[in-house]
Parts: C-alpha cells; structure tokens; sequence
C-alpha cells in the first residue's frame, strides 16, 4: 500500500516544487495539495492521509494551529513541518511532529522521512524488521582492496565519509578507501546501529560520545577512540538522531 500524501503550502512554488519530488518516489500514491491551514483540515478529514506535509507559514493558520487542530481530529497523520527558518522546531517537536524539514527542500531530507516511514510501516505490519541478533553477530562487512577482501565487524567501524567520489570506511586507527557507495553501507549497515546524519557522513551510534552546538542550528559529532573527530550533523537530522541515541 503506497502513502497518501497532502501538502499545505499558500506559496504555489513550493507545492509544486515538493509535489514533483514526492511523486518520485514508488511507494507515493497519491500527493494532494491544499492551499492554506483551514484547506488542509479540510483535506485530512476528507482524505485520512497518511503523512501531512506542512508550511508553518500561512494567512489563515500558522502550520502549529493546523498541527493543533489535526492531532484531535486524526491523531495517526504523520506531521512534517517544512519552512525556510528553523525558530519554530522546539514548538514543532512539542507538538509531535514526525519530522522537520528547512526550505529549500532536499531529496535526500525526504529521503530520511520515508525511511522512517516504511520503519514503521514495518513494525506495525506484518513486516519483519532486521535487528542484530545472535545470528547476526559474526557478520562482517566485506572491503575489497588491491590486496584482496579485508572483512570487518560493523561494531568496529566509528563512521563512513564521503568526499567527492570517494567513500572512506572508518575504524579506531585506520580508514579503508572502499568501492561501496554511501547509499549502499547505509543499507548494509543500518541493522547494525548506523545512521545517515549528513549527506556525507553515516556514523556508528554505539560510537557517539559527544553532540555539540556548532552553527546556525546544526551540530558536530565527537566519535569515542577518533581523535580529533568531528562529524557535522545536518539541522534536519538531528531530531531523529536524538530519538535514536537517547533514553
């Protein structure tokens, strides 16, 4: 089954523009603009979307009234707020929202929401999500290199680099130049801890021992045994990147 999809946005531009890039997607079935809050109310209550994709910026209602108002007549919409500031994110995580989005917006931002998406689509289904187990823990990811294949266990690698066209797999004191692209470690690796922060940048969460505030609403990482480690994490991930990391 394919996600039902609504966009509230006044600005004509940015509808069209988040309408073309979500119908890229294959599992979007159906993207629904609205043109305002009291429009998009009215679409989830005609409609029961599954995801709402939401300017805080409108003339009728702001984006957080609109949220307000969903949360008590269709609990179950998945809320992404979307905006070019990023002031409203602490009232935007009060009030539940799946995730925030900065304008511009990115593929690989909506990228992140889907994967979050099908998770869980996944646990509440009958799908089966892929968790380490005791069957899983002599898995090795295979590196092949001039030399031959190096094999490494995932709870040895602190990050994965990208920089231009070349992906760097990290570990306590070495990194090996690999042929795998971003993309593809992200999905080997992703039953294993991993996470995508930054465009460039997959890390280990074991591994994490320190976030700190870098500029305008972004972070840096501080990766346990790396000296001088420090892994920008993007303003949109860094929401998700907590819920995953903290208790």
């Amino acid at each position: 089954m394919g996600w039902n999809i609504v966009i509230a946005d006044d600005e004509e531009p940015a509808r069209e523009e988040l309408v073309y890039l979500l119908e890229q997607f294959e599992d979007v079935d159906k993207v629904t603009p609205a043109i305002g809050g009291m429009d998009a109310i009215k679409k989830v209550k005609e409609l029961a979307p599954d995801v709402l994709f939401l300017d805080m910026n409108m003339p009728d209602l702001n984006g957080l009234q609109v949220a307000e108002i969903i949360r008590e007549i269709n609990p179950q919409v998945k809320v992404v707020f979307s905006t070019a500031y990023d002031q409203f994110a602490v009232h935007a995580f009060k009030l539940r929202a799946f995730h925030y989005m900065l304008k511009p917006y990115d593929e690989e931002d909506l990228a992140i929401v889907f994967r979050e998406l099908r998770k869980i689509r996944m646990q509440n289904g009958s799908g089966v999500v892929v968790h380490p187990s005791s069957g899983m823990t002599s898995v090795k990811l295979a590196l092949e290199l001039d030399e031959g294949i190096t094999y490494v266990s995932p709870k040895d690698i602190m990050y994965i680099s990208k920089e231009l066209k070349h992906v760097q797999v990290h570990l306590h004191n070495k990194a090996y130049n690999v042929s795998y692209t971003l993309v593809e470690l992200e999905q080997k690796l992703e039953p294993f801890g991993f996470f995508r922060c930054h465009k460039s940048y997959l890390v280990n969460l074991a591994s994490i021992v320190e976030l700190k505030t870098w500029v305008n609403g972004a972070y840096n990482l501080r990766m346990d045994g790396v000296l001088r480690s420090s892994i920008p994490v993007s303003r949109n991930y860094v929401k998700m990147l907590r819920l995953k990391l903290e208790i």
